[in-house]
């Protein structure tokens, strides 16, 4: 998914003649402490007026252009929304401003929108489970995780990647599956290797009942 998609063009940017009321008064309304301004003329984007920088201001009558202006904080419509929350978590801006490549002012993004995208994409409402593999950095290999996944007849609806806070050299890979009985994928990651760090109340159920079953087994037996 990329930027263009999500877009939100109602939004009115400030320009420098913007009065400090103004810019207070819109970052109210858009609970944001940050707020794009842009030259009206060119629709050229040319900084971002921050909260901190005009909460104490004594005359709010006066432009935006009175204070110092930060430097333009923004993402191109052909940028990948991954991309897009990066640079939001980067800033740490709930606003942020798209502009095409001659970086004239398009419309904004909100922070709401790329965290119900990202929702989408990983399939994060889906009905299925969630397991957990941990590995070492050298031994990632996604083809031999998605071969033994699919050979127990589940699917991959989402992948996530990350470096374990502990150490720089595990990887922690997620992966959203089809099942919500996860049990035969968990065993045959595990007979392969693989370190599984998630428990999954359905099977931990089975695993349970398993257990039970082998007890009264060797008790008949008797």
């Amino acid at each position: 998914m990329l930027a263009e998609q999500l877009l939100n063009t109602d939004f009115t940017p400030l320009h420098s003649g913007s009065t400090i009321s103004a810019a207070l008064a819109k970052m109210d309304a858009w609970h944001s402490s940050s707020i794009p301004v842009v030259e009206p003329a060119t629709r050229k984007l040319i900084g971002h007026v921050l909260f901190d920088d005009i909460a104490l201001a004594e005359d709010e009558s006066l432009p935006i252009s009175s204070v110092e202006l930060r430097s333009p904080v923004c993402a191109f419509t052909n940028q990948h929304v991954f991309e897009v929350a990066r640079i939001m978590l980067q800033h740490e801006v709930r606003l942020l401003a798209v502009v095409d490549r001659s970086e004239t002012y398009i419309g904004i993004i909100e922070k709401r929108s790329v965290l119900e995208s990202l929702s989408e994409m990983l399939n994060i409402t889906s009905a299925g489970s969630v397991i957990t593999v941990e590995m070492q950095r050298a031994d990632f290999t996604l083809s031999e995780l998605v071969h033994l996944i699919e050979t127990e007849g589940a699917k991959i609806l989402g992948l996530t990647v990350e470096q374990a806070k502990a150490n720089e050299s595990i990887l922690q890979v997620s992966i959203k599956l089809s099942h919500v009985d996860t049990s035969a994928v968990t065993s045959s990651l595990q007979r392969h290797g693989y370190l599984t760090v998630t428990e999954n109340r359905h099977d931990l159920i089975q695993t349970d009942l398993s257990v039970r079953a082998d007890e009264l087994i060797r008790y008949l037996d008797v």
